[in-house]
């Protein structure tokens, strides 16, 4: 991980062997670097404009079984593979249920069907994306902005890259914003079962092997609340990290 600005312009870039490394490094990111800031009145660590790339997309993952809060980790699971209605995992929620969940826009859309055909049709397609927010959103927004929602992940695409005969998937997100500790574990670690299951629909369909390749992401606003300071703190204390503080292992308690 490089962080801040690193000299070069951007800002923070996190690069780890898994996905399970890679949100600890970016939780340890904030952390370490982030702004104090306020968000509706809630103190906060935030950060930028933060790239996020795993290698693998390996799961489970022991960094995140080691480290999450199994609740949340449940919770966020669900609304993308089980619930159809949307609801805050965050100790202080900021919008009341009632909206469509990912699990709901995902299969309303047929967006998976639509990426695995694709796919499996045109293997070098660069249009196999998903995107969550609709015109509805905006709409459901405008009536109360006190009591809103709009879906944090924007946007997965999936791409197969020429592989030994084969293909490569690579996945690349857009989170508009992202609760580092609460939620991020949870969002990495669905796309990465999303990415695993349209591989081996789309393997099967076209008689090629699919390896799973890395995940990719640019997240606008990374943060963690005031509320999960001291969890999110004692937690990182089991894990080592190296100098350019990728995570190297989890310690025993």
């Amino acid at each position: 991980m490089n962080p801040n600005n690193n000299g070069n312009g951007f800002g923070s870039q996190i690069c780890a062997p898994t996905i399970g490394t890679m949100w600890a490094g970016l939780v340890k990111e904030i952390m370490d670097t982030g702004e104090t800031s306020f968000d509706e009145g809630r103190e906060r660590k935030a950060i930028s404009n933060v790239r996020v790339k795993s290698a693998a997309q390996n799961y489970p993952d022991p960094f995140i079984d080691e480290l999450c809060n199994e609740d949340q980790l449940s919770a966020m699971l669900d609304l993308v593979f089980e619930k159809d209605e949307m609801l805050d995992v965050d100790v202080v929620q900021s919008f009341s249920p009632g909206a469509k969940s990912y699990c709901h826009r995902i299969k309303e859309g047929r967006m998976v069907e639509f990426v695995i055909e694709r796919l499996s049709l045109i293997p070098e397609s660069k249009k196999a994306v998903i995107v969550f927010p609709t015109y509805e959103d905006y709409a459901a927004v405008l009536q109360d902005h006190q009591d809103d929602y709009l879906p944090c992940l924007v946007s997965i695409q999936f791409r197969l890259l020429p592989m030994n005969g084969g293909y490569c998937m690579h996945t690349t997100f857009y989170s508009r914003s992202m609760d580092a500790w609460q939620k991020g574990h949870g969002n990495f670690l669905s796309i990465a079962m999303l990415s695993d299951h349209v591989r081996k629909e789309i393997s099967g369909r076209i008689n090629k092997p699919i390896n799973m390749g890395p995940l990719d992401g640019l997240i606008c606003d990374a943060h963690i609340y005031k509320e999960k300071y001291g969890e999110a703190a004692n937690r990182l204390s089991n894990v080592e990290f190296d100098t350019n503080i990728k995570c190297l292992s989890v310690m025993a308690p």
